[in-house]
């Protein structure tokens, strides 16, 4: 089991931060977000769950959650008015609980599968019951993930709050078929001044790799995207 820890923030040097300008440059915007959707095919990920007797969402989410932390400037922060990056990123998975309400849980993250998996799932259950106690923290080493099994769509914006703008957001969708695969919608959400096209790409290419070959959530990883 992993335990739960905060995440640690350390200040950037903005004299040697080399997206200084672009960064400076998003923080005159009064939505620096952008928002995208992109289309899973989950088919071979299905099947691994299925067999593992594994929740789909948690999987993936995991996955996000591996994928948000080996990108460097996915863990950028704009914390009271101070750019940081974290040691770190945990899971914030929003829960639709037997009440119809929804409730929110801290997750844990080490980048074992192995105690990520079992530790998240028994943060969640409890959570649904209103037993999360890490909850209100100001602590933004955090990437917000929610399932929405009930429709697909091919695209969706987050609530933008500038307090936690810099936090980014993942959202999936209802499975749906499309020519003898399984797909799902993705939307993501990230702010300009830290990211770009380029390091959503590398986040989608961590994805893609774990999509093709499920199995690869249990091992090691080290992305090799260029």
């Amino acid at each position: 089991m992993t335990p739960f820890e905060w995440p640690v923030a350390t200040r950037i040097n903005l004299n040697t931060y080399p997206r200084r300008a672009l960064y400076e440059h998003f923080l005159t915007f009064e939505n620096p977000v952008v928002n995208r959707t992109v289309q899973l095919d989950i088919s071979a990920l299905k099947t691994f769950v299925k067999a593992k007797g594994l929740r789909f969402s948690l999987t993936l989410g995991l996955i996000l959650t591996r994928a948000t932390n080996h990108v460097p400037e996915m863990r950028h922060r704009i914390h009271n008015n101070q750019l940081v990056e974290y040691n770190k990123i945990i899971p914030s998975f929003t829960i639709l609980g037997p009440d119809k309400k929804l409730y929110f849980s801290k997750g844990v993250f080490s980048d074992s599968f192995q105690n990520d998996y079992p530790s998240n799932l028994s943060i969640i259950d409890r959570a649904v019951m209103g037993l999360e106690p890490n909850l209100g923290s100001d602590n933004q080493g955090q990437v917000f993930i929610t399932n929405n099994p009930w429709y697909s769509f091919s695209a969706l914006s987050f609530p933008y709050s500038s307090r936690v703008g810099s936090m980014p957001a993942f959202a999936i969708g209802k499975m749906y078929s499309e020519d003898d695969r399984t797909k799902a919608p993705l939307a993501i959400q990230n702010h300009h001044g830290l990211t770009d096209g380029y390091h959503i790409a590398h986040v989608l290419d961590i994805l893609r790799c774990h999509l093709e070959d499920p199995g690869l959530i249990e091992r090691p990883f080290v992305s090799s995207f260029k």
